[in-house]
């Protein structure tokens, strides 16, 4: 269970940060004239950091590991990358807490799918009704929201 909670809190950590990414790195877009080279910029500044702190304790991975990945795989970088220029073009215009409102209701319904299959080979983790329910609660909350923000704009 002590597990369980510190890849509780990790997760939080990680999420916090996500609204983070399109707004730090719009400020970078209006620094350099188009979020195109700032998101180049970001995912240089990541792969350093990823670099640094994978290369002195596992070293580079072989080609012939690269090569046995899924190709799939590597679509997580383009997703990211999809990821990354979206928040930094969206969230200037409709603000964090709604593009990560929109953003939440995508990754809930697209993980609940994941869970219910087993896809890329992952254990399948049947969504009951109980785990509908909490969806739809996360969901209604959402909509409430952002019912609430485009009153507030009229």
């Amino acid at each position: 269970m002590r597990s369980y909670g510190l890849l509780a809190m990790w997760t939080l950590l990680a999420g916090a940060g996500i609204p983070l990414v399109g707004t730090l790195n719009s400020g970078v877009a209006r620094a350099v004239g188009n979020p195109f080279a700032a998101t180049m910029a970001m995912f240089a500044i990541a792969m350093a950091a990823a670099a640094a702190i994978t290369l002195p304790v596992h070293g580079a991975p072989t080609l012939a590991q690269l090569k046995s990945a899924p190709l799939s795989g590597y679509g997580a970088g383009l997703i990211m990358a999809f990821y990354a220029l979206s928040a930094t073009i969206i969230i200037p215009r409709m603000g964090a807490a709604s593009f990560i409102a929109f953003i939440l209701i995508a990754q809930i319904v697209t993980a609940a799918v994941i869970d219910q299959f087993g896809l890329f080979g992952l254990p399948r983790r049947p969504v009951d009704v109980v785990k509908l329910a909490g969806i739809a609660a996360i969901i209604g909350g959402i909509v409430a929201m952002e019912v609430s923000n485009l009153r507030g704009r009229q």
